[in-house]
């Protein structure tokens, strides 16, 4: 019973996308954005509270006129009977009870576009888990929403709230972002949690264009550059290599002469100045030659010429056979084991050989 009771509660925080007439919507006198001189006041009071300095909900009037209300912008909204008390949004109500109000100066279409207002509603409960729920939700939608804050700040907030493969699919569903766009924030973040140690010898990173790390790490050939191994289900970082991070570092930011300490080869200046060199800097580090001359100072023009093509790598991969099946002999293999490799070889050859008369019969 103690289980369903939990689940029970854990559905009853979700918010629900609805439209809800305008009329049931209510102001909350105990809105701590009022700073509490709104107490004791009627709906109307408050509206003419809104209305005037510092909020001058009438600033949107013209918006409201011209677009109507935007659906991706919803209230955030509180069940109380019949009713829906708004915990963010009032401003925007307020001017819809002002045009509507105003049938001599705003038009009955004006009108009518605002009668039904898109909301997310959480249920009424007044215990901490709904609270806090809540709480999350808004910090996130002025976090990722309009309101642009710094990509770290971000960053760090998401980490503060998603421990979990359950508060990641939370996330994604209540506020409306792709798994994608939350891990453009998180990733780069928990990399530098996880290696602190190497971005003290890089000075302030975080000053530095956070964002052009998070990029970064968008790209695969970046990730397999860095061995960098995360948990699809919670955005957790598993493990990654410290060395070819403090490279990638160099890479994106420069180096300080901090770094250089141990003996450790690098050059001062950064090889990326600008976000739409990434796709050129993941070419280059897919390459073991090439990513090895821009690890030993070239730039990222001069490592491009040592990228691989086609063929380079496909007689790379026939000398790593060639090494593999020496080893497998080095070993002796008994008479099964010979079978089975024979096996291999002969499945091999024959998809070998059909592959080579579809491309001829192509030419």
């Amino acid at each position: 019973m103690a289980k369903a009771s939990t689940k029970h509660s854990s559905e009853s925080v979700k918010a629900k996308f609805e439209y809800v007439p305008q009329e049931k919507l209510r102001f909350d006198p105990s809105n701590p954005r009022f700073g509490g001189e709104a107490k004791k006041s009627t709906q109307d009071e408050i509206q003419k509270y809104l209305e005037n300095a510092p909020h001058l909900a009438l600033e949107l009037v013209d918006s409201f006129v011209e677009n109507g209300f935007m659906d991706y912008e919803p209230l955030v909204v509180r069940k109380d009977g019949e009713l829906y008390v708004v915990i963010e949004g009032n401003r925007r109500v307020a001017t819809v009870r002002h045009i509507i109000s105003n049938p001599s100066k705003y038009t009955q279409p004006v009108r009518d576009r605002l009668q039904n207002i898109p909301v997310l509603v959480f249920q009424q409960k007044a215990d901490a888990p709904h609270r806090g729920q809540i709480g999350i939700y808004l910090g996130l939608r002025h976090l990722l929403g309009y309101r642009e804050w710094p990509p770290e700040s971000k960053a760090i907030f998401l980490d503060e709230h998603i421990k979990s493969a359950h508060d990641l699919k939370r996330v994604t569903e209540e506020i409306g972002m792709k798994r994608q766009d939350v891990s453009r924030y998180l990733i780069p973040y928990r990399v530098k949690k996880a290696a602190s140690g190497v971005l003290e010898e890089f000075g302030e990173i975080e000053d530095k264009k956070f964002w052009t790390l998070g990029e970064a790490l968008q790209r695969g050939d970046i990730k397999e550059y860095i061995k960098l191994k995360t948990d699809p289900d919670s955005l957790k970082v598993v493990s990654f290599d410290k060395t070819k991070l403090r490279y990638l570092l160099e890479f994106l930011y420069g180096a300080t002469e901090e770094s250089r300490r141990g003996g450790y080869r690098t050059v001062s200046s950064a090889r990326i100045t600008e976000t739409r060199q990434l796709s050129k800097l993941a070419r280059v580090l897919s390459s073991k030659k090439a990513a090895e001359k821009l690890e030993a100072g070239s730039t990222l023009d001069e490592a491009e010429l040592y990228v691989e093509t086609r063929e380079d790598t496909v007689q790379a991969l026939i000398g790593e056979l060639r090494i593999l099946l020496q080893k497998i002999i080095s070993l002796q293999p008994n008479a099964e084991e010979l079978a089975r490799i024979d096996d291999h070889l002969q499945g091999f050859q024959t998809a070998i050989r059909t592959f080579s008369k579809n491309a001829k019969s192509k030419v």
